[in-house]
């Protein structure tokens, strides 16, 4: 299991039982479970821009800044997050080619 994945399963398991209205699909804890969102090649796998949101939420980090990089024609975004309680910022990676230029 690559590093963070564990913590991203544990809180999962801890804060998706207790949401109502959550706007990641019904398997969101294997949607944080599944990658560590540290680059393209482990990047979560979202729906909408809402998603990405949620997931940041969900890991108690706030964005700071957003961009967009296409990489052998897969679309992501990455977002500077920063760990409000430590001020630490990393890059979430977010795979957005299931509806990044579709109406």
């Amino acid at each position: 299991m690559k590093k963070g994945r564990g913590l991203a399963l544990l809180l999962a398991g801890a804060i998706l039982p207790a949401l109502s209205g959550c706007l990641l699909p019904p398997d969101a804890p294997s949607v944080l479970a599944s990658a560590g969102g540290t680059g393209p090649d482990d990047a979560y796998v979202v729906y909408s821009v809402e998603q990405e949101y949620e997931v940041l939420r969900l890991l108690g980090l706030r964005p700071e800044r957003q961009s967009l990089h296409i990489i052998d024609g897969r679309a992501f975004d990455v977002i500077i997050a920063t760990n409000p309680e430590t001020g630490e910022a990393r890059d979430v990676w977010f795979d957005i080619s299931r509806f990044f230029g579709r109406l």
